[in-house]
Parts: structure tokens; C-alpha cells; sequence
């Protein structure tokens, strides 16, 4: 809580801004009156109101607190500082190799929400049975520069092809147990239907076309999948 000239307590919200959004905001660091509870998708939109190049700068940038990357869903409370975070000289990426666990919910929460009426997510798990055989693991390997790049482009040829307002994948990488998460994929539009179509076009571009390889462990030995006859 702060107060203004010594009497009336105002809730604020401070905003410390890199690069061009303090070009635009005039200043490193600002304060808004602030509704505790209030989210992070909540004030991109706040910021989006300003108009001009700020409809784009609130849409792409970024948001942390303490040196951590806030999701959409996170709720700002009054006396906090904020970073406003555009996007770096090689853009935001929206896709990523993972050699940890996936979260649950990781890829939709990282979505930009602006214009998004409809988010459709594939989540591909380890499962415990291929073609008759029980499986006990599988292992996930890349040549990590290439794969990289591709899921980039297959993500902007979603987003050109489908009318997207943000798309987001991630892949494991290493060994993974049964269960597992081995890829997420969110697709969020302005209609269902844009989001479903993008979501199946984008899990099947990434196995026809990104260089990760799967190699298959059962009771009867391991072997890498279509690589060998």
C-alpha cells in the first residue's frame, strides 16, 4: 500500500521496463493503480489499451517477477515490481527441446492470449504397448540445431496457415519411463476449429519432419523405430 500526499492509500503496481517498452513508456520504471488478483493476461490487455506500438509490444512480450517467467493465469498483487520483457533480438521462441520432465500445462500456459478465444492442446505420453510388444522405455535423441529451427518454422507456418494468435511446443529429449510426457502442443485462436486443425497439423509436420529419433526398449532389446528394416 502507498499514499498519496500523506492521506489517501492507493494500491500500485510498479512496471520496470527493458528496452523498447522504456522507449515507449518514457521511463525505466512505472506504477499503475492496481485490483490485487489482477492477472498477467489482465495486463497485457491494460497495456494493449495504450494503442499504437503498444498493441504489439504487450502482445509479444514477456513477464517475470524475481527473475522467474510468469504464466497468463498468475495473479499481481499491489506493492510488487514487475518485468516487462519484449522480445529478444532473435524473437520468442515457441518451441523447445526439454531434457526435464514437462510440466503439466506447460505449453498452454505459456501462450499469448490476445485475440484467443480457443485453445487446443495434444500432449503425447509414453505408452506401455507397440505393435504387440510391452515396452518399458523410450529414448529420445536430436541433432538439437536443426530440430530446433524446424519446430520454429513449422510453429510460424501454423500461425500463417491457420490464423493462429500463438502456438507452443515442447519435446523431451533422454530416456523416458512409461507415462511420461514426450511432447506438448497448444494451439491457441480466435475459433476452435482454426485451433484443432493447427494442433493436428503441427504434431504431424514435427514427426515427418524434425530430426529427434525414438529408440524402443522392450523384453526383447531396443531398437531405433523406421530406422531400421
Amino acid at each position: 500500500m502507498r499514499t498519496t500526499h500523506g492521506t489517501t492509500p492507493t494500491s500500485t503496481l510498479t512496471l520496470r521496463h527493458f528496452a523498447a517498452a522504456r522507449d515507449l513508456a518514457g521511463t525505466d520504471s512505472e506504477q499503475l493503480e492496481w485490483q490485487d488478483g489482477t492477472t498477467v493476461a489482465q495486463l497485457r490487455k491494460i497495456l494493449a489499451k495504450r494503442g499504437g506500438k503498444w498493441q504489439h509490444l504487450a502482445r509479444h512480450s514477456r513477464f517475470a517477477r524475481d527473475d522467474e517467467f510468469l504464466f497468463e493465469a498468475e495473479e499481481l498483487y499491489s506493492g510488487e515490481e514487475i518485468l516487462v520483457l519484449p522480445p529478444a533480438a532473435g524473437g520468442s521462441p515457441r518451441a523447445t527441446l526439454q531434457h526435464t520432465p514437462i510440466a503439466p500445462g506447460a505449453t498452454e500456459q505459456a501462450l499469448t492470449l490476445v485475440g484467443v478465444g480457443g485453445i487446443a492442446t495434444f500432449v503425447g505420453t509414453v505408452r506401455d504397448h507397440n505393435l504387440g510388444k510391452a515396452i518399458t522405455q523410450l529414448e529420445y535423441t536430436a541433432y538439437e540445431p536443426m530440430a530446433q529451427k524446424e519446430m520454429e518454422r513449422i510453429c510460424g507456418e501454423a500461425i500463417e496457415r491457420f490464423g493462429l494468435g500463438d502456438v507452443r511446443v515442447i519435446h523431451r529429449l533422454g530416456v523416458l519411463q512409461v507415462g511420461e510426457v514426450a511432447v506438448s502442443i497448444a494451439c491457441g485462436a480466435a475459433h476452435r476449429k482454426a485451433a484443432f486443425d493447427a494442433c493436428q497439423f503441427v504434431i504431424d509436420e514435427l514427426k515427418a519432419r524434425v530430426p529427434i529419433w525414438k529408440k524402443e526398449t522392450s523384453a526383447d532389446g531396443s531398437e531405433w523405430l523406421n530406422s531400421t528394416p
